[in-house]
């Protein structure tokens, strides 16, 4: 266990390794020394410019956008200037200058991505900032937004954590931001391996099979948000219609409503640009890979009012598991209108089609246990190749609407509604007979279907009382959601002999007799102040929120209806003090719920399930240098978990009670034009600490208590080899319980990922390998009967051309 785990039996331990961890992240974060690169090397180039005349601030956006730069100024100088604007080529200089003619503002560059606009001191008055100086409490940044792209690997802002558009080292929570760049670099076919370099998140406790589950801080992922709402039931949008992945760690009730207590993930898709984009794309790798893919976008008008982008991708391929394949579509539209200046709407849609056959995994004994027959071949299928098969499919619609009443006013709405059916029938495994090789399986077949309605209205003040500078947050949101299961568990099929396996058993599978249908409405008010004085940073949240759902057997003739009804309240809070060598050491608490459905034996509707979280931690992310480095320890309870009743056999009480202690450091880096680095890694103490039954102290299943991960990339700019890059990561899982009893294990493994690609022109030529030793591994076993095998070794070829 060592020092950590031990450390964490008591309070007095807890706030030692509070206090070690803090120590030593603050020796790493100091030692890390980089030196920068001219901030104006490459001011020289031009650019082709279309900002036009208007309200400065406006101007100021346009201009961060199209020079992929950050622009920061204090809001008090842009308020009721204008800009003549600028339209044609120029260098990043020239179309600053002609930008700020008439405002009596000038610019310099404090690094290679980042120019300050500021008010000489003689102009400003008493008020003025000195030269070079920028408030903290009044700084704004444009650029890079919180639902737009990023340069790099080193995203600098995030709204899931906040609804409002924040620096991250602002946030006193643990945020990870994977960009589009990292996910083209490592050429991500799915949620999981987008996120399996992220600190904090077991990504492939479900094998190299399921496209979304994900655990972070001991407990399943909180819930998927997509562009800010919760419509996904059972779906991931395929990658590569994402800008940034982001992950939020710890409870998220406080802005969300009901979720787990372990975070959210926040899913952006791309979004029209105000420069022409034209990319398309053609995929290649073993097990029969192929397929295509494009992306379209820019401006429909010459004044950048109305904006589009147009993203699609076809494949098929297998996966390395015997009988194993799946063919995907993906469609994604997106226009953004901007009728003035002050309002901008982008309405979006997303289309996904997966057809595939899976596999449930493999028996313990002869993956992870010993078996006197052998090892079970890992890319052994044990379903019917003429029976199982599922497919998936979810259509998205919706908008992001925003308006700037005044510079200190927004109000935002976000609307989505959304479609998803899942359709299987296949062969789960029920165990090994009495001569370990023999497998008896059961055939199923279920209809899933889901129909979501989801919207947040917001309202965002920035004022100033007293010293205080405020930005304040008021919604409502509401969501809706019909969910009808149809299904039957009670189908035939003869067992199979995983050593030397014959197909074509016959599968008898009866009528449905199965059919819960059910209607649930969510209903949240919420209130949020991001409160600055001088570099503290003081952010608080409460809401209220009303959930009730009903519930019928559309199978039972007399129509039985199951009603519940819960309302909760939850907080957040949290500290943070900014030095002037951008580290923020903060502290904070949250809180989370969930409602669960069933009854205690007197019929008592279960209560809510509660999440309470303790977090310290450091964040650093200088201002001269694109890196960021996270740091961040925590106490978690997961509290009301349903547990065996002692005088009721077969009923449950909610007496239960999980406990969730760790430590996380991340950090993410574009050095220079050259070189990019993510190292994360995660220690996690996850133990069941009340509960009436035999499970009590133990480990929840698949959540291993150390993940580690290291990725380097390297590109030659110069010279012969001009366009080379070369990288390569490594990823680290301990060991993790395979059942609740932890009777047993699935070993620790160590996967090797390399990459190669090669920049000509408008060319990429991107070779990407997966487990690169082919190293044979069980991503997690849920029982004694599944086991999840991870992924073979994968080579993926990708060609782009960009115009």
């Amino acid at each position: 266990m060592g020092y950590a785990a031990r450390a964490f039996s008591g309070k007095a331990g807890i706030g030692r390794v509070l206090a070690s961890a803090l120590m030593m992240s603050t020796a790493m974060i100091a030692g890390v020394v980089v030196t920068g690169g001219d901030a104006c090397a490459q001011g020289a180039a031009q650019t082709s410019f279309n900002v036009p005349a208007g309200p400065l601030g406006r101007a100021l956006t346009a201009f961060g956008r199209q020079a992929g730069l950050q622009v920061t100024y204090l809001t008090s100088i842009g308020t009721g200037k204008t800009s003549p604007g600028i339209s044609g080529p120029a260098t990043r200089e020239q179309a600053l200058a002609r930008i700020l003619q008439g405002t009596g503002l000038s610019y310099h560059f404090t690094n290679a991505t980042t120019v300050a606009i500021s008010q000489p001191a003689a102009a400003g008055g008493a008020g003025a900032a000195p030269s070079g100086a920028i408030s903290l409490d009044t700084i704004d940044v444009q650029g890079e937004t919180a639902w737009g792209p990023v340069n790099g690997f080193v995203a600098s802002r995030s709204a899931t954590a906040t609804k409002t558009d924040t620096p991250i080292i602002e946030v006193p929570q643990s945020i990870s931001v994977v960009t589009r760049d990292q996910m083209q670099t490592r050429q991500v076919q799915s949620l999981p391996e987008t996120l399996r370099y992220t600190a904090g998140v077991h990504a492939e406790m479900g094998g190299n099979q399921t496209d979304f589950a994900v655990a972070m801080r001991g407990f399943n992922a909180g819930g998927t948000y997509l562009n800010g709402l919760r419509t996904l039931n059972n779906h991931s949008v395929d990658p590569y219609g994402l800008e940034r992945v982001e992950v939020m760690r710890g409870p998220a009730s406080v802005l969300y409503g009901q979720g787990q207590p372990s975070g959210i993930i926040g899913l952006v898709t791309k979004r029209p640009t105000e420069k022409a984009l034209h990319e398309v794309q053609l995929q290649g790798g073993n097990f029969g890979r192929k397929g295509g893919a494009f992306d379209f976008g820019g401006p429909v008008t010459s004044d950048n009012t109305l904006l589009y982008r147009f993203t699609g991708l076809i494949r098929e391929s297998g996966n390395g598991i015997d009988f194993s394949n799946d063919q995907r579509t993906f469609l994604s539209g997106a226009v953004t209108w901007r009728p003035t200046a002050a309002t901008e709407i982008t309405a979006f849609s997303v289309y996904q089609k997966t057809d595939f056959r899976a596999n449930y995994g493999l028996p313990a004994q002869g993956t992870v246990l010993p078996n006197p027959n052998g090892r079970i071949p890992i890319t052994r299928f044990i379903g019917e190749p003429n029976v199982s098969q599922r497919n998936a499919e979810m259509a998205v619609v919706g908008y992001n609407l925003e308006h700037r009443a005044t510079d200190s006013v927004i109000f935002r709405q976000n609307l989505q509604y959304s479609h998803e059916g899942y359709n299987t029938d296949d062969i789960a495994p029920s165990g090994l007979q009495a001569d370990l090789r023999t497998l008896n399986r059961e055939a199923y077949r279920s209809r899933f279907s889901w129909d979501t309605f989801a919207i947040d209205n917001q309202a965002e003040l920035k004022a100033t009382t007293g010293v205080l500078h405020h930005t304040v947050l008021f919604g409502v949101d509401y969501r809706w959601r019909k969910s009808t299961e149809t299904a039957t568990y009670d189908g035939v099929v003869g067992p199979l002999d995983v050593f030397a396996p014959v197909y074509g058993s016959p599968v008898f599978i009866p009528a449905d007799n199965y059919g819960p249908r059910q209607n649930q409405n969510f209903t949240g008010i919420y209130l949020q102040d991001q409160i600055k004085l001088d570099r503290w940073i003081l952010t608080l949240g409460g809401r209220h929120d009303w959930a009730d759902s009903k519930t019928t057997n559309i199978f039972n003739p007399n129509g039985t209806v199951t009603s519940q009804n819960d309302s909760a309240f939850t907080k957040r809070a949290g500290l943070g003090y900014e030095f002037d060598s951008g580290v923020v050491p903060y502290i904070s608490y949250a809180d989370s719920f969930l409602p669960i459905s069933g009854t205690t034996f007197d019929g008592t509707p279960f209560k809510p399930e509660s999440g309470v979280q303790y977090e310290a931690g450091i964040k650093y992310q200088p201002k001269d240098m694109n890196l960021r480095m996270t740091a961040a320890v925590y106490d978690l309870k997961r509290q009301n978990v349903t547990t065996p009743d002692p005088d009721h056999p077969g009923r449950s009480i909610q007496t239960g009670e999980v406990t969730s202690r760790g430590f996380e450091f991340e950090a993410v880096a574009s050095l220079t034009s050259n070189l990019n680095l993510t190292a994360a890694y995660a220690y996690n103490d996850a133990r069941v600490t009340r509960s009436n039954g035999a499970n009590l102290g133990k480990r929840p299943v698949t959540m291993p208590p150390h993940v580690a991960s290291l990725w380097a990339d390297y590109t030659i700019r110069e010279g012969a080899l001009n366009g080379l890059g070369l990288g390569g990561g490594v990823r680290y899982v301990s060991a993790s319980a395979g059942d609740s009893l932890n009777t047993f294990y699935a070993p620790a493994y160590t996967v090797v990922d390399a990459m190669a690609r090669y920049d000509i022109d408008n060319w990429r030529v991107l070779i990407n390998v997966s487990n690169l030793f082919d190293n044979q591994y069980v991503g997690g076993c849920f029982s004694p009967v599944q086991c999840n095998v991870g992924r073979v070794r994968t080579v993926i070829g990708t060609v782009t051309y960009r115009w």
